[in-house]
């Protein structure tokens, strides 16, 4: 019970018990009626026992409901044990957009945010040009949640090592010998990234404890290892008559229990590393360029 309400309750019992008395002493001093003190008295003792029923069952509520605050406290300790030993199944999160260009990538924006402070953030991209541009490079203008999500751990100091491989298919690569020896352009054909990433990509390679490469292409989606405990991979949607590819969602695995995923995951990295090109220069399209990015070329 509210303590407020209870301090009442013993006002007005205190206030009732002052008034019979008073009655009591007054009747007294008038003239001795024996039927009148019996019905004061009787009045003293229903309030007295009234009162102490009531604290009674006050005591024995206030019981119950410290019992079940401490089961519930219990439970939630179990739970936590429980994931700790366990740990958290993979999930699949589902974000279907309503448009090429509308794409939901707050899932690994809450995942970034809850990395654990000093750990290393690798970020793998796959860039495809088949089927619709258009439609990969939607995913690319979404990816601004994410990059400012991560810009904000860097600045705090809780991303240790921030990594990222941009993968291109083995064909590209072999033909394109700038990819090859660590310059990136900007443009609509293969072998080059949309302006957001390159922005991106641009101020990373500024930034002390980031590094950006070149690499090939070993799984057809966008892997991400956050730390080492959680990692996440890209889904995609193909549409039934063109066949583009566009962003329909990401998995994420967590150790515990999926440690062995998130092993090969880091194996697909490790592999990709041994052929990655760090990139040094970032060509952009000469028709509107700004000051700043003319002088990055």
């Amino acid at each position: 019970m509210n303590p407020i309400r209870r301090e009442l309750l013993n006002g007005l019992l205190v206030l009732v018990v002052a008034s019979l008395l008073s009655v009591a002493f007054s009747a007294f001093q008038v003239s001795f009626n024996p039927q009148l003190w019996v019905l004061i008295l009787m009045g003293i003792a229903i309030a007295v026992g009234g009162y102490i029923l009531f604290d009674i069952t006050l005591r024995v509520i206030t019981s119950a409901e410290e019992r079940e605050k401490a089961l519930a406290e219990a439970m939630r300790r179990r739970e936590e044990e429980w994931l700790k030993r366990v740990g958290n199944p993979a999930r699949l999160d589902l974000r279907f957009s309503g448009s090429d260009h509308d794409v939901d990538l707050s899932p690994y924006v809450e995942a970034v945010k809850s990395m654990r402070p000093g750990a290393d953030l690798t970020i793998m991209i796959y860039i495809s040009y088949e089927g619709l541009v258009e439609n990969q490079r939607a995913a690319f203008d979404g990816l601004k949640q994410l990059f400012g999500a991560i810009e904000e751990r860097l600045k705090r100091g809780m991303v240790r090592e921030y990594k990222r491989l941009i993968c291109f298919d083995r064909k590209i690569l072999e033909q394109d010998h700038e990819l090859r020896s660590g310059i990136l352009r900007v443009g609509n054909g293969p072998g080059t990234v949309s302006r957001d990433l390159a922005d991106h990509c641009r101020f990373r390679m500024e930034t002390k404890g980031c590094s950006v490469y070149v690499a090939p292409t070993l799984l057809r989606s966008i892997i991400i290892l956050y730390g080492t405990d959680t990692a996440s991979m890209s889904v995609e949607m193909a549409d039934q008559q063109t066949g583009a590819r566009s962003p329909a969602g990401v998995i994420f695995f967590y150790d515990p229990p999926n440690g062995e995923i998130i092993e090969q995951l880091r194996q697909i990295e490790r592999v990709a590393e041994r052929r990655m090109v760090a990139v040094h220069k970032i060509v952009f399209p000469e028709a509107g360029a700004s000051p700043a990015e003319a002088a990055a070329r």
